[in-house]
This record gives C-alpha cells, sequence and structure tokens, in this order.
C-alpha cells in the first residue's frame, strides 16, 4: 500500500513512483485509485457530478491501461488524416492547408433587406452564407397563404420565388462565396433548383460554384417539424436532388444528414447520430435502388453531428463519427473511393446558450466551436451570443464570425492535425461513444430502421426522455449551468435584440403579387403538371422542378403539387 497523509496529500510522490516503477498498468491504477486518490476524494468530496450527457462516466484519470482495456490499435484505429478510417480527419492537410469554412447562417426579413446584411458579413470574412429560411417556406407555403400570417420573415428570409432569390443575392455573385446554401429540409429540390437558377440567372456555370443543403426531411418528423408530406415519398424527392447532382453537379453538397435537433430535443449527441445514421442509410438504400454507385452516392452526403454540453464528448464525437462511417461504406456497401469513405461534416458551435447575461454566451459558443475544431469539423458555423433571445442581431453576428476566425487563426489552435490525437481520454471517449453509436444503429435496424423511428413514435419517446433526463441534472443542479442554476440570475431580454422590419411582410407580398401578374401563367400551370407527371411515374422530378422554378412558380404552387399527389405527413398519436 502507499503511504498517505489524512489529508492525501502527501505520499502521493511515493504513489506516482510505484505506478511508474509498475509501467501505468491496469492493476497500478486501481492501486492508485483505491488509495491515493480515494484518501484525497475522502477528504474534500467530489466537486460535481462527472456523468456527461451521453451517459458516459468521466473517470478521474486516463492511462495506457485504458487503452489497453479499449484494445486500441493505431494502424486500425487510427491511421493518418485522409486514409483509412479517417478518424484523424477528413484530408490529409486538414487545417494545415486550409482551415475549416467559416460559415454564416442568417436571414431575415424579405431578399431585399436581407441581402445588405449579408454583403457586411461576406465584407468581414464569411466564406459560406447558410439561409436561414422563415418557417412558412420551410412548410412551403408562400407568404400569401393564410398559413403563413405573422410568419414572414420572422425567423428567417421569405423566399416564395426566384424574384426573391435574385434580390437575395443581387450583387453577390454565387461564385465568390466558397458556398452558399441552406437548411430548409422539406423542399429539397426546391431549394436545389432556385439556386441552380440562381446560377443561370448571375451568367455563372454550376461547375464553378458550390451549393449546400441540409434536405433531411426524415429528421423533422421527430424533432422539428417542419415536415409536409409522408416520410416514405418525403425522403424520395430529397434524394432526387441528390441523385440529380450526380450528373449535373457532383461537387455540390445536396444533403447534409443531420443530428443537431435531434439531440437538442433530447435523444443525446451518441443516439441522435444512431438515427442520424438509420435516416443516411435508408437515403442510400433508396438511391442503390435506383442503380446508382455507392461511390457516386456517398461523397454527396455530409453528416451534421452535434454535442452541447460535453466539450470531450465532443471532440470525441466527430472522430468516432468519421470511422462508423468509413467503415460502414466499405465493409457495408463495398465503397472504394476515398471521397466516399471520408465524411465531412457540418456543425454548430453550440454551449448551452442561455437568456442570462446573454454575453456569457459568447464564451460557451467559443468553447463549443473549439471542440468541433479539435475534432476535425468541415464547416462551422456558430450560434448568436443573442440566439437564445431573438434572431441573431448584426452585433452577434460579427461576434460569432469573429469567433471562428480566432479560433482559426490566433493562439495555434488548429496548427497541428488532431491534436488530441492519442490522448488516454480522447481515444477512450472515442471508442465507447463509437460503441454507443452503432448499439442504437443495431437497435433502430433490428426494430425496422429510418422509417420505423418515426412511424413507431420510438425516436419521440426517445427525445421526450432525454428531455426529461437533462432537465432533471438542471433542477437538481448536477449540471452546473451559471447564472441559471448557479449564481442565478433573472433572465434578461437585451435592449440589441433583433427587431424584425415591420415593413418586410408588406414589401415581401407586393413582390410576390407582381411576380404573379407579370410571369406566363399558363406555362406555368402546364410546367406543374410535369411535376406531377414525373412523381406519378415514378421519375426524378428536379428537372421539372427546375423548369418551373425558372418561370417563377412559386415553393407554395410546387409542394401543393406535391400536398395533391402523396397527401399530408399524419403523425402517430403520441406525436
Amino acid at each position: 500500500m502507499f503511504g498517505i497523509s489524512p489529508d492525501g496529500r502527501a505520499g502521493m510522490e511515493d504513489a506516482a513512483d510505484e505506478t511508474l516503477r509498475a509501467g501505468a498498468t491496469a492493476e497500478a491504477y486501481g492501486r492508485w485509485l483505491s488509495g491515493a486518490y480515494a484518501s484525497d476524494l475522502a477528504a474534500r468530496g467530489p466537486r460535481k457530478s462527472f456523468r456527461t450527457d451521453v451517459g458516459i462516466e468521466i473517470a478521474p484519470l486516463y492511462t495506457p491501461a485504458d487503452l489497453d482495456r479499449i484494445g486500441f490499435d493505431y494502424g486500425r484505429d487510427l491511421g493518418f488524416p485522409g486514409a483509412y478510417p479517417y478518424t484523424r480527419g477528413d484530408r490529409a492537410g486538414m487545417f494545415r492547408t486550409e482551415s475549416f469554412v467559416v460559415s454564416a447562417y442568417a436571414g431575415f426579413g424579405d431578399g431585399e433587406v436581407c441581402n445588405r446584411r449579408f454583403k457586411r458579413l461576406l465584407g468581414i470574412g464569411a466564406e459560406q452564407i447558410l439561409v436561414a429560411l422563415d418557417l412558412p417556406t420551410q412548410c412551403g407555403y408562400d407568404s400569401d397563404h393564410e398559413m403563413a400570417a405573422a410568419e414572414v420573415g420572422q425567423v428567417g428570409v421569405a423566399i416564395d420565388t426566384l424574384a426573391d432569390m435574385e434580390a437575395l443575392f443581387r450583387g453577390i455573385p454565387v461564385d465568390t462565396v466558397k458556398r452558399v446554401g441552406t437548411l430548409g429540409n422539406s423542399i429539397g429540390p426546391i431549394v436545389l433548383a432556385l439556386y441552380a437558377a440562381l446560377g443561370e440567372k448571375q451568367g455563372i456555370a454550376w461547375k464553378d460554384y458550390t451549393v449546400n443543403l441540409q434536405n433531411d426531411p426524415l429528421k423533422e418528423y421527430i424533432a422539428r417539424g417542419t415536415q409536409i408530406l409522408p416520410a416514405e415519398p418525403a425522403a424520395r424527392l430529397a434524394c432526387d436532388a441528390v441523385t440529380w447532382c450526380i450528373n449535373s453537379a457532383p461537387h455540390w453538397s445536396p444533403m447534409t444528414v443531420c443530428a443537431n435537433h435531434i439531440n437538442a430535443g433530447g435523444a443525446g449527441a451518441s443516439m441522435a447520430l444512431s438515427i442520424a445514421l438509420a435516416n443516411a442509410l435508408h437515403y442510400i438504400d433508396l438511391m442503390l435502388a435506383q442503380g446508382h454507385a455507392i461511390d457516386d452516392v456517398a461523397p454527396l452526403i455530409h453528416m451534421f453531428p452535434d454535442e452541447r454540453h460535453d466539450f470531450y464528448i465532443s471532440v470525441a464525437t466527430l472522430r468516432a463519427l468519421r470511422r462508423i462511417w468509413a467503415r460502414l461504406m466499405k465493409e457495408r456497401y463495398g465503397a472504394t473511393r476515398g471521397e466516399a469513405l471520408a465524411l465531412q461534416t457540418t456543425v454548430y458551435g453550440h454551449g448551452q446558450e442561455s437568456l442570462q447575461e446573454p454575453l456569457n454566451n459568447i464564451v460557451r459558443t467559443a468553447f463549443g466551436t473549439l471542440a468541433y475544431v479539435l475534432g476535425g469539423a468541415s464547416y462551422v458555423y456558430l450560434a448568436g451570443y443573442d440566439e437564445a433571445v431573438s434572431t441573431p442581431g448584426e452585433e452577434s453576428m460579427r461576434v460569432a464570425l469573429r469567433t471562428l476566425q480566432i479560433i482559426a487563426n490566433e493562439h495555434g489552435l488548429a496548427d497541428a492535425i488532431d491534436p488530441m490525437g492519442g490522448s488516454y481520454l480522447i481515444e477512450t471517449l472515442t471508442a465507447e461513444v463509437e460503441t454507443q453509436i452503432l448499439d442504437g444503429l443495431a437497435e433502430i435496424e433490428r426494430n425496422g430502421g429510418a422509417l420505423a423511428v418515426i412511424d413507431t413514435g420510438y425516436g419521440r419517446r426517445l427525445m421526450t426522455d432525454g428531455a426529461v433526463r437533462r432537465q432533471r441534472a438542471i433542477d437538481s443542479g448536477e449540471r452546473p449551468w451559471i447564472t441559471v442554476n448557479q449564481w442565478p440570475v433573472k433572465p434578461n431580454v437585451p435592449n440589441t435584440a433583433f427587431r424584425g422590419d415591420p415593413e418586410a411582410t408588406a414589401r415581401q407580398l407586393r413582390r410576390l403579387a407582381e411576380v404573379k401578374a407579370g410571369r406566363d401563367g399558363a406555362r406555368v400551370k402546364a410546367l406543374l403538371s410535369d411535376i406531377d407527371r414525373a412523381c406519378a411515374e415514378g421519375r426524378n422530378c428536379t428537372s421539372a422542378v427546375l423548369d418551373a422554378v425558372r418561370a417563377y412558380a412559386t415553393v407554395g404552387e410546387i409542394c401543393q403539387v406535391w400536398r395533391d399527389r402523396f397527401g399530408l405527413f399524419t403523425p402517430s398519436t403520441d406525436f
């Protein structure tokens, strides 16, 4: 036994010496744990709970014994960046050759006023513009529809027709931005067509710019609620957008399968990724059944992981996800192209933002984003510090961009590739998170796969249980939340909170009316019928949608064709 003093300090050097002599084996670690550490713990008590949101208990210390326990093998589990199984990065040079893409997610009002915000964001260094769409647009209703009342331009910009996209990007050639895109999920082929037609209007070939879409309708049914159609045809339409890109714009990113909102709803980062992976595999299976090759399909699918509570889990999650993807693509589908095996990821920097003292959220989101960068994310955008209060304002968007630029360029934070690789802690957590994700995916597949998660209410129950678990941890103080349950203060809505433009709705309605009055109505009607025929015959409808968009058909009109053909989604009784 080690010599231990009553306060647990004296004798620690002897203990360390003996541990070193023993080679930090599991036995030596066990002696330290039950000796010096247990004595200090008994004298002082634990500072807090060390259980992470995904249920993994962080051990007091990680040693080579942990690597032995998980059977760690460098060649099999890590390798090198840009090489199978891509744990250390999706490309060889990673941030040594090119930083992660600094992205801005923004949108409000109408295209005209939002255009000015975009120009200011690009002027201060934004490299990607992700357009936040308002809820009517996301749900397939035009601004003049009764369902859109009071929501036009409120949580995003209103996009009814190609004319709105022209206003939104007026003076912003799409080939001058690294990527343009949006997160709209239930209208994927329409958004794709809007960007394709926008490029044509600007005289820019599709090959000369890159469009990034989320286009992941399946997660909407359990996590967010902008679904329109029954899940099966919705997935088919999303895949239409991807397969159109295989032939017409293979360098675009037409699908980013999302775990973000599933985790936010309570599922936990690992289970959210299990569900998201099940969704991704469902999309892939649909496209392979149409005769496409996995080496053409997989590179066009990115993923959007999410972890907003635990820094080290966040790093481990990104590394584990890349490894899982590479092995799934190779072992299940036989992919051979590096682009198909190397998963690219989009992340949204979070940090459990609060309404109380919103400026503290700058610190939270910076740490959350740093974890993603250390994990090797490909595309990074960041929540505004006032996002818990309102649509981000001008100042908070500037701070978000500057935060990304600081992480990318200062303090040497992005100077080494996979800087936490080899850490006893990170490699252990990566293996444990990987096991959680794979176990969750196996359970989903045993119970029928992605559509069953929706149809049986499994996903909703999982998220509800998780949300209750999280709230209990906050209420009990198990999970410290500064200004909320520790050093609590009253919520404060700052005077700088964003306020929507009260004239935006009026301008949007005028523009929509002018477009409808000025277009060839008979041609629009005929092109909408073409979309319906493509849907009825099981053909890819994206080209027909693009023709309709070029003729200034509205988002609502195209979605109504889909509603008439496929019907509306009916949620399960526990939805």
